[in-house]
């Protein structure tokens, strides 16, 4: 079995001390995030690109739809915990704390699993007018009871900050939940690949992380430890409910408003522009979580490691949504096929609210690792409720997914606009590096710009093949340059 520090002292209180932790390294903590993003992530964003080739997306809207309401309910699941346990202070941290938040997250699964079966999928269902929307909700249900296994073992590892194991962990589980995605790919060619894909993880992910870490669980709750860590945990929970309902607004939306054909184009649009950001940016939130809490009453810390994270992952995400912009809609077209190009006008405008959204850094990470969840949840609610609502219905109604996924983009600008105002007022005036950070960021991708005008001047009948190779190229400009300036960066 592979080897793992001792995360747990099962027979003492006092679990987990600094001493037996891996020395910080933000480096070596990145790397190994960015080797599970770029694999288990990768591998799974490649299948569901695969799948798309083979399914129709109706199809598509079936498995988004039922996706959609799997990803707020399971933000119940979770409750917060994980993060409470990430986010306790050394000298408030025993056995006591994680034997409570895997107890209280254990029940709350468990209830999960049967609402689901018996109320939220048939609801689902009815809301949609689509039987087989509600099967696969209710079958995805299953992941729920394996969350409490995963996320406080995870959250145990990453306080110990071995990275390495939970790499590790999800490495093998992908690989193997993809190969029986695959078989049923082959067998039957519909959604229930990804239904299969997802479900395996989540099962497989969990046996993995008990092999991999020396914490076993215990089922004991203390009333006194749970409203102490209810506290900050229900406002992460909140928090992380008011997240997932932005991200899933839209497709929940549409599903009321448009056929399921249409939110087949716009879901995989979404997932094409949305999964690159979300994991690349999670490379070193997740990391910075852990290193923003443990340096709290440091603002100037906080800031400097505010600014370095802004400008990596803008360095990363900026020219892959740029080339989706400019070469996207001829390329998927000639990868998934003709009956994907409804989705092309979509996928550029979201690619355009992903680069809104790098902007806004790790905002929501230094709210949260402050000890300011409420902020955070505060501040999606207006943007959602008094901007992104109406203007998704009215975007919806009269130009369609188009119309949707401009509103999306808009939202995401106004978002990060009013976020940036209050960072400002809790961690002390960072806009002009801000401002700073993005104007360098921009002017690297002036290169991508002008080869994509030059090849469409010299060739403009050049079509997928004159963009694939475009982008190639473009590819092999960028890389030198961004590894350069990371290096710059990182030796200041």
């Amino acid at each position: 079995m592979y080897a793992m520090i001792n995360v747990l002292s099962p027979d003492t209180e006092a679990l987990a001390p600094a001493a037996k932790r891996r020395p910080p390294s933000l480096r070596r903590d990145a790397a190994w995030t960015a080797a599970d993003t770029l694999v288990s992530a990768g591998l799974a964003f490649l299948f569901r690109l695969v799948v798309a080739r083979f399914v129709a997306p109706a199809e598509f809207g079936v498995f988004a739809l039922a996706l959609t309401t799997f990803a707020i309910v399971q933000v119940f699941n979770e409750f917060g915990m994980a993060a409470t346990v990430i986010q306790r202070s050394e000298e408030r941290f025993t056995r006591e704390v994680v034997d409570t938040a895997y107890a209280a997250s254990t029940l709350v699964s468990a209830g999960l699993f049967a609402a689901n079966i018996l109320v939220i999928a048939p609801l689902t269902a009815w809301v949609y007018e689509s039987e087989r929307v509600g099967v696969v909700t209710a079958v995805i249900g299953v992941s729920f009871l394996f969350t409490p296994t995963v996320s406080i073992s995870r959250a145990l590892l990453f306080r110990a900050r071995d990275y390495r194991a939970v790499t590790i962990a999800r490495m093998v589980s992908t690989l193997f939940s993809l190969i029986a995605a695959c078989i049923v790919l082959a067998l039957y060619r519909d959604v229930w690949s990804l239904v299969v894909q997802i479900v395996s993880s989540q099962i497989l992910l969990a046996i993995a992380m008990w092999r991999v870490s020396d914490w076993r669980p215990r089922f004991a709750i203390s009333r006194s430890t749970f409203r102490e860590m209810f506290g900050y945990s229900g406002f992460v929970f909140a928090n992380d409910l008011m997240v997932s309902v932005a991200r899933n607004f839209d497709v929940i939306t549409l599903g009321r408003i448009l056929t399921q054909n249409q939110v087949g184009l716009y879901s995989l649009a979404f997932y094409i522009t949305d999964i690159v950001r979300m994991n690349l940016m999670s490379i070193l939130n997740r990391v910075m979580f852990t290193k923003y809490s443990s340096v709290q009453g440091d603002l100037q810390l906080i800031r400097h490691f505010y600014l370095r994270t802004l400008y990596a992952n803008c360095l990363v995400i900026y020219p892959i949504m740029l080339a989706i912009i400019l070469f996207g809609p001829t390329l998927a077209v000639r990868f998934l096929g003709a009956e994907w190009s409804g989705m092309s006008l979509a996928l550029q405008a979201l690619a355009l609210g992903v680069m809104f959204h790098a902007a806004g850094g790790t905002t929501s990470t230094v709210y949260k690792a402050v000890g300011r969840p409420g902020l955070d949840l505060a501040l999606f609610a207006l943007t959602s409720v008094a901007f992104l609502l109406p203007a998704l219905i009215g975007g919806a109604l009269i130009a369609g997914i188009s119309g949707a996924a401009i509103a999306v983009a808009a939202n995401k600008a106004v978002s990060v606009a009013i976020r940036q105002i209050f960072l400002d007022r809790l961690i002390g005036d960072v806009t002009e590096h801000v401002i700073v950070v993005l104007a360098r960021v921009l002017l690297l991708q002036l290169p991508i710009v002008a080869l994509a005008l030059a090849a469409r001047l010299l060739f403009p009948g050049g079509g997928w093949e004159r963009d694939l190779v475009t982008a190639i190229i473009s590819a092999i400009v960028y890389v030198p340059i961004m590894i350069s300036r990371v290096r710059e960066a990182r030796d200041r």
